[in-house]
């Protein structure tokens, strides 16, 4: 049993290790998208939340499953602005079901600009 536990737990640190993550502009830079390797299998998958003077709002949320049993897949978040100004967007994986331990965490520096189009870091 404890080989087994071990050998899941190791799998959990690496599955962690090899988390990436993309961000591009969308269409006319009226949107972003960024997108994080998540596996659903191991429990823990990407939250977020914002913080700033400018504001964002998430527009699709999409979960797209890796190919074959326990494969990572990826999870691809699309934002808009809603309001100018500077937001700091964090992502945290977490495992909801074993009292929300924390793994990765991710940030992105976004603009929004006046006319909502919006740039990143």
């Amino acid at each position: 049993m404890r080989k087994a536990a071990a050998a899941l737990f190791l799998a959990v640190l690496i599955l962690l290790a090899s988390c990436s993550s993309t961000a591009h502009d969308g269409s006319e830079g009226k949107s972003i998208e960024i997108t994080l390797t998540e596996n659903p299998s191991t429990g823990y998958s990407w939250i977020w939340g914002q913080m700033g003077a400018g504001h964002i709002e998430l527009l699709s949320d999409t979960v797209i499953p890796g190919e074959g049993i326990g494969a990572p897949g990826e999870h691809v978040f699309t934002f808009i602005g809603t309001k100018p100004g500077h937001v700091t967007l964090t992502f945290s994986s977490r495992q909801m079901w074993e009292g929300g331990d924390i793994g990765e965490t991710e940030a992105f520096s976004v603009t929004v600009y006046d006319d909502m189009t919006m740039s990143y870091l």
